[in-house]
């Protein structure tokens, strides 16, 4: 077998970011002489720290306004997206034209010290506070979680006098209508749907809890240099329905 040296390889691929060819090549050795993980999430750590903050706007731009424009989103009718971190790509003008389009729209609050994560209902007017990962997430309030939205919705379709309901407050909405997107962060993603995160578990946990009976399509967004050729994932590992790349 041979002797092959990846950081070596990885140095001369760098030197010409866009060349796809060659850093399809890269992928495919690193998948080939079994990158683990955690190297593929220095990889990409590495890969992202050479772009410029004008990159990364531009890309994020890029990616939002191909969201915006996709069927999928004129469709929808609850989006579920994120504040992003400054290596991530920042979703800040999709958010806002969801709201001035009258979608329902959630964030995520992540839990420190467990792998809970929930999302909570953002106006243009919500509080935004700091977490302790350094993400901007919305404050707790259980009355507007996205579980419990969803709990409005499983009684109005399931229950035969859901009106008359001492658990939940039932709004006037027919369930049937609404078409639910996730915008889903990560480290890297293959174009077929695969998706590693950064190693907590959160979105994975979370997206295999929610319930099979809702239109909810689960939508991979990343930098351009964040899409590999293939990536080993598990059976616990969620794989996303459509990847959007700033590419």
């Amino acid at each position: 077998m041979l002797n092959v040296n990846i950081t070596i390889l990885k140095s001369h691929f760098l030197v010409n970011r866009y060349n796809h060819i060659l850093m399809q090549f890269f992928d495919f050795l690193c998948y080939t002489f079994s990158m683990t993980k955690a190297d593929i999430r220095q990889e990409i750590k590495s890969r992202i720290s050479k772009l410029s903050l004008k990159e990364i706007k531009e890309q994020s731009e890029k990616l939002c306004e191909s969201i915006i424009e996709s069927a999928d989103f004129a469709h929808c009718t609850t989006l579920l997206a994120y504040m992003a971190l400054p290596d991530e790509a920042d979703l800040g003008p999709v958010i806002q034209k969801a709201l001035s389009k009258g979608k329902k729209v959630f964030l995520p609050h992540v839990f420190p010290g467990t792998n809970k994560m929930e999302f909570y209902r953002y106006n243009s007017d919500s509080s935004i506070e700091k977490g302790d990962f350094g993400i901007s997430e919305p404050p707790v309030d259980e009355t507007q979680s996205f579980t419990k939205f969803l709990e409005r919705l499983t009684i109005q379709q399931y229950s035969p006098a859901p009106h008359s309901s001492n658990y939940v407050e039932i709004e006037e909405q027919d369930p049937k209508q609404e078409r639910i997107i996730v915008l889903i962060p990560g480290r890297a993603f293959t174009k077929s749907g695969k998706r590693i995160g950064r190693g907590k578990g959160f979105y994975d946990i979370y997206l295999s809890s929610l319930p099979q009976i809702f239109y909810i399509k689960k939508t991979g967004v990343c930098l351009a240099c964040q899409i590999m050729a293939d990536l080993p994932v598990t059976p616990d590992d969620i794989l996303m329905d459509d990847v959007i790349s700033g590419e």
